[in-house]
């Protein structure tokens, strides 16, 4: 037992085990013990004897992707056990085969649900060559109907059963670690969102002050333009972290996704609440105002007004339209711009002067005429 647990890399690594790397590290060794039995056919060709090398190989490097001291390579990791199943699925012998095959089938109709299920499957889901090469594997037509035995497949076949079973398993695998990559990269996402949103929590509470709840907003500093426009970005940030929404894609440039949700919106954030706050300010759309400050005609042409009890509501209420437009940036802004607009081309109409009408031109008196 020592032995074992050295050389799948127990023994080398001196830190903890989670569930998960035992998992992990258990695939692998169970690999490893189906390449060694299908090692002792009889009948290996040279093209057998290069893909069980293959195999050892990407197993190799499977294990130095677990047994690394520092960062865990689980991608590739993953696509190297892949390209082993599929590998071993062109020498494992025949009796292994047929149980390895009812489970590809059954995985594929459970699992691909796309256009290529109708391809592999066929319209009936019977036809197609994946269930022929299945039940020419595993004979269950034989079975069922009580029919004569068929000899078995020749070696061309053979072959071209088993290549379709490791097209299938690849399609079963890609559609596996699609979903794998879309959560790992949403959950990382989410990781570096509350990051970044606890860096703005403490850069916010440097920067609030009392005297800065008295005096804002009829003071406008840029410290609390700042405050307002980290509002705005924890808005979008939290908006990252409770979206639910999956990327299109799993790999490639993912990084432009994280420099996307991490800065981008953050910054589209800031400037909503930032926008929002100079419409406060113009009166042009909202007003929020004191009971005291506020009359029963209210002058201003502020469609939407917010009346609270003091000017500490007052900041408070701002900082949380401001969250608010942060959270909805990108909806908002659109409607904010084509609003405004219209308010100022409806006010500038009013205050255009009124055309004078044009004076009525005198009527020309004929010349008198010379004799």
């Amino acid at each position: 037992m020592p032995e074992l647990l050295k050389r799948v890399g127990f023994r080398r690594r001196r830190r903890g085990f989670g569930s998960a790397t035992q998992l992990l590290w258990n695939r692998v060794e169970s690999n490893a013990s189906l390449l060694a039995l299908c090692r002792h056919r009889k009948d290996l060709t040279d093209e057998d004897e290069t893909i069980l090398a293959q195999c050892q190989e990407k197993l190799d490097a499977a294990r130095w992707c677990l047994d690394k001291p520092m960062g865990r390579w689980s991608f590739s990791y993953w696509e190297l056990i892949h390209e082993v199943d599929g590998l071993l699925l062109m020498v494992m012998p025949a009796s292994m085969l047929v149980p390895r095959a009812l489970e590809i089938q059954q995985q594929f109709e459970r699992r691909v649900t796309d256009s290529r299920a109708r391809l592999w499957l066929g319209a009936d889901r019977t036809s197609g060559p994946l269930p022929r090469c299945v039940h020419g594997l595993t004979r269950l037509d034989e079975s069922e109907s009580g029919a004569a035995a068929h000899p078995p497949l020749d070696a061309e076949q053979d072959r071209y059963c088993r290549s379709v079973l490791r097209g299938a398993l690849d399609s079963v695998n890609q559609q596996v670690d699609k979903t794998f990559w879309q959560l790992s990269i949403n959950v990382t996402l989410q990781i570096f969102s509350t990051l970044l949103l606890l860096a703005v929590f403490v850069i916010s509470f440097l920067l609030l002050s009392r005297e800065l709840i008295q005096t804002w907003p009829s003071e406008l500093i840029p410290r609390g333009l700042l405050l307002v426009g980290f509002a705005g970005a924890s808005g979008a940030i939290i908006s990252n972290m409770l979206s639910k929404e999956r990327f299109v894609v799993a790999t490639g440039a993912t990084s432009r996704f994280f420099a996307y949700h991490l800065m981008v919106k953050p910054v589209i954030g800031a400037f909503a609440a930032l926008m929002l706050l100079f419409l406060e300010q113009s009166r042009m759309l909202l007003s929020v105002d004191t009971r005291t400050g506020s009359t029963g005609v209210d002058p201003s042409p502020a469609l939407f007004h917010i009346v609270v009890s003091d000017e500490q509501a007052v900041f408070f209420t701002l900082m949380a339209l401001a969250v608010v437009a942060g959270w909805s940036a990108d909806k908002l802004l659109g409607s904010i711009m084509d609003k405004v607009l219209g308010r100022l081309l409806g006010q500038s109409e009013k205050v255009l002067p009124p055309s004078s009408p044009a004076a009525p031109q005198q009527p020309r008196t004929p010349a008198p005429s010379q004799r």
